[in-house]
Parts: C-alpha cells; sequence; structure tokens
C-alpha cells in the first residue's frame, strides 16, 4: 500500500507540469457521498452532504468544508425501574425490566483535502483528504420496545457520547473526473478509498473500516 501510494504521489507530480491552470482562484461547492456497499446489498445509503471551499494553485490545489453525517438507526438498553422474580430451570432468578431506545447517531464532518490535476484538460485529477468528525449530542431518541427482560441491571439512562466517540478521523485516497465544464462551473465525480473510524464505543470491530464512497458534486468559480 506504501508503494502503490508513493507511485501515485510521484504519478501526480510527474503529469503536473504539463496541466493547465485550474479556473478560478477560489472553488465553491456543494458535495454528496455515499458508501457504495450499503446500496449494492440493499441498503438505502446514509448520504453526507457537505460544502467546501479550494483554493488552487496551479496545478495543484487545497481545501476544506463543512458537512452532515448520519449513521443508522443504534439501539440501546435502559432500566426501566421495574425487577420481577422468574424461575428459570427450577431457580428463581431476578430480571430487571428495560426498555430498548433508538437514535440515529449524527456527526459534522470538517473534510480536509489536497489534490493536483493530472491531465491537460483538467478533467482528472487525484486527491487525498481527511475529515475531522464532531459528535452532534443533540439528535433526538426514541422508544423502540417496552418490557424487555435482562438478568443484569443497566443505567437509566445513557448520553450519546457514552456510546459514541465525540470525534473521529477518517482518511480518503481517490481520483476525480469532471463530468461536465464550463468557464467558470463544473459538474465532478469522485471515487474514493475511505478509511472510517468506527465511532461505536461498545464494539468488537476493527478500529478503521475500509469502504468505498462515491462523491458527487458542483463547483463554482467564485473568484476567477
Amino acid at each position: 500500500m506504501k508503494k502503490l501510494f508513493m507511485l501515485w504521489i510521484l504519478l501526480g507530480f510527474s503529469l503536473a507540469a504539463a496541466a493547465q491552470y485550474n479556473f478560478g482562484k477560489l472553488i465553491g461547492g456543494v458535495e454528496m457521498g455515499f458508501d457504495v456497499r450499503q446500496l449494492t446489498i440493499g441498503i438505502i445509503p446514509r448520504y453526507v452532504p457537505s460544502f467546501q471551499l479550494e483554493v488552487p494553485f496551479g496545478s495543484f490545489a487545497i481545501g476544506a468544508g463543512i458537512g452532515r453525517e448520519y449513521y443508522r438507526a443504534y439501539e440501546y438498553y435502559v432500566y426501566a425501574g421495574q425487577t420481577i422474580l422468574k424461575e428459570v430451570d427450577g431457580v428463581k432468578v431476578t430480571l430487571y425490566k428495560s426498555n430498548i431506545r433508538s437514535f440515529n447517531p449524527a456527526y459534522w464532518t470538517v473534510p480536509l483535502k489536497a489534490e493536483v490535476r493530472v491531465h491537460r484538460c483538467q478533467c482528472v485529477y487525484l486527491q487525498a483528504g481527511l475529515s475531522l468528525d464532531f459528535l452532534d449530542v443533540g439528535t433526538p431518541d426514541k422508544l423502540v420496545f417496552s418490557g424487555a427482560e435482562l438478568p443484569i441491571q443497566l443505567f437509566e439512562s445513557y448520553r450519546q457520547d457514552q456510546l459514541f466517540k465525540k470525534q473521529t478521523t477518517n482518511f480518503t485516497l481517490g481520483v476525480g473526473f469532471n463530468l461536465f465544464r464550463t468557464e467558470g462551473f463544473r459538474l465532478i465525480a469522485r471515487p474514493s478509498i475511505l478509511w472510517s473510524e468506527n465511532p461505536e464505543i461498545y464494539t468488537d470491530a476493527p478500529k478503521y473500516i475500509p469502504t468505498l464512497r462515491m462523491n458527487f458534486g458542483a463547483q463554482l468559480a467564485i473568484i476567477r
């Protein structure tokens, strides 16, 4: 992977000298991303909208933005305040009445990127970036099921930041294409490999999960 990444960077530098200049000194745009795997297995993908600014330096550019990212519904148990005695295999055991609650974890995401255009028409570019994601603890939750019986007593409530990390970092590496371009406007598409930090605290999953993400965007030259 390291050798492939270095080859990619060297290719970008070697082709950058022949590329034309970008079509603006300050570029603004909106992007919408989604995880391809969720779409292929029949799950409605979670969309990640963002607004981004980009400053070109010849064939190179750096940029930053802000976006919103929702995860699929997360369910958790809370103690409902009641206990019952029930006979199990001839032995009386204490069970704790519990409720199942659910919420959709939401993060404010700050994408940071660096890219280089590698073709004379500037219709292809390589992008490397990362995003800093910050948990929005104000996402509403709801009651899913009442009356579950558990052998352990849980807390009566949980804060969302007790279940999900307050801040995560994700890394991306992708290839972008111009789908359409005029003198000061362009539409882009970019497939990327995303190494996403798992936001759940109580999980046995790996810390970083690779996935294929697809982004579509519209960009406008704010300053020509």
